[in-house]
């Protein structure tokens, strides 16, 4: 590795500044039942799951800790044979949140992965939509998901399952620590019409 390279490297991660995309998807006119009859079978997780995930897996993504990490409890996942293919978390007002500031009947859905082997199935935009049932059966009114804007494969997979970008935030770090404010929802793009 060159010097420059070295500074580059060095630079990148002790200085952050990304551009995050916030989508949201309006649950109010959604059809309680729409997310429930998706093909692909996404069910609401349980930590005991996780926990068996998490002994089994020779190296544990980050994504399978966020009830360690954050205390949330909600979770939805693929499983085949046994084993999971698929995670997306669900969070809520008053829940540990570094982007966005929910309000009062607001989910976000974050921290998702999909295993390289499962990917090409449609996982993502079903789960977001078996999300989007339960968060709409539970009483909830919208539901935002945050993205970097370079990471095509997941906007795709965010747009196929409904929802309509809301606005952006610049996401800035140093030395790991983030120093940008958190953007509240009530102060996104058409909040009450999306």
């Amino acid at each position: 590795m060159s010097f420059l390279e070295f500074v580059n490297f060095l630079c990148g991660s002790l200085f952050r500044n990304e551009k995050i995309l916030i989508y949201c998807m309006s649950l109010k006119d959604l059809d309680s039942e729409q997310g429930m009859r998706h093909s692909v079978p996404i069910n609401k997780g349980m930590i005991s799951d996780l926990e068996s995930a998490r002994k089994k897996l020779e190296k544990v993504p980050w994504e399978f800790k966020c009830d360690l990490y954050d205390g949330v409890q909600d979770f939805f996942t693929y499983k085949e044979n046994g084993e999971i293919g698929h995670i997306s978390w669900l969070y809520y007002e008053g829940d540990p949140n570094r982007i966005l500031r929910l309000g009062d009947g607001e989910g976000e859905v974050k921290f998702c992965l999909t295993f390289p082997e499962h990917r090409g199935k449609g996982l993502y935009p079903a789960a977001l939509q078996v999300i989007q049932g339960y968060l709409k059966e539970h009483g909830y009114r919208r539901c935002y998901i945050c993205v970097k804007d370079d990471n095509v494969p997941s906007i795709r997979g965010i747009e196929k399952a409904g929802y309509r970008l809301a606005g952006s935030v610049r996401v800035r770090k140093v030395f790991g620590v983030q120093t940008s404010r958190r953007r509240d929802t009530r102060f996104l793009r058409d909040s009450e019409d999306i």
